[in-house]
């Protein structure tokens, strides 16, 4: 994917999430009196891990997450999240050069790091007995760098300092009562001096996931259990 065609994609998304938020905006007082009464509910923890698609350099590449916080019934969920590049395919490393004892050069690759801490927000606008649709937003910190090791030691160079802003959109079908599928398209937009990297780490995401609902799975087994009520 070449920097024209992911600038492309970046302004597109980024105008299509617009007129998606205004469109909720002229539509803000009944999501505003939703929020309100989900605000009243007694928050409930959660946790979720997820794996996501997307570019680095033109290559295809997995950054890991986790996000762990509370909910509000079944539309609203704060949390705090951690995200970090995970196993990087070679190509994107780097070659450094160094000279042994003989004076004989040889070159040691240094691999491409990334990770960032949010904070992660998701309000849920249409649940119906199929059908979940939510807008998640992570804004984060983080650092990129690449790292290799010499002499037993491990040496970082070019440390870059990011903030991150992911905005998506997420779909869910629940297929069956236990069983159900997702998808999240969202893009990340990564400020920060990347010319240090050399990498261009702004890049679409994309999701794809198999649901198993716990919850459910737990008040069919045990449905009446004061544990299955509560949650």
């Amino acid at each position: 994917m070449c920097i024209y065609s992911r600038r492309f994609l970046s302004k597109l998304f980024l105008l299509f999430y617009s007129a998606f938020f205004l469109n909720k905006c002229v539509q803000a007082q009944p999501a505003l009196d939703s929020i309100k009464q989900e605000l009243k509910l007694k928050p409930h923890p959660f946790a979720t891990l997820n794996s996501r698609n997307s570019f680095v350099d033109n290559s295809i590449v997995n950054v890991f997450g986790v996000i762990a916080g509370i909910k509000y019934g079944n539309k609203l969920r704060f949390g705090i999240g951690y995200n970090q590049l995970y196993n990087p395919p070679k190509k994107l490393n780097q070659n450094v050069e160094y000279i042994n004892e003989l004076g004989k050069p040889y070159i040691i690759e240094k691999g491409l790091k990334f990770y960032y801490v949010s904070a992660a927000i998701e309000y849920i606008f249409h649940k119906s007995k199929h059908w979940e649709l939510g807008m998640p937003l992570q804004i984060g910190l983080g650092e990129s760098y690449y790292q290799y090791t010499l002499n037993g030691e491990k040496i970082i160079t070019n440390r870059n300092l990011n903030f991150i802003y992911e905005p998506a959109i997420s779909v869910e079908y629940r297929v069956f009562k236990w069983v159900g599928v997702g998808a999240d398209f969202g893009y990340r937009f990564m400020f920060a001096n990347t010319k240090k990297l050399n990498q261009q780490l702004n890049s679409p995401i994309i999701t794809i996931d198999l649901m198993i609902y716990y919850r459910e799975i737990f008040k069919s087994l045990f449905p009446k259990s004061k544990l299955s009520k509560k949650i």
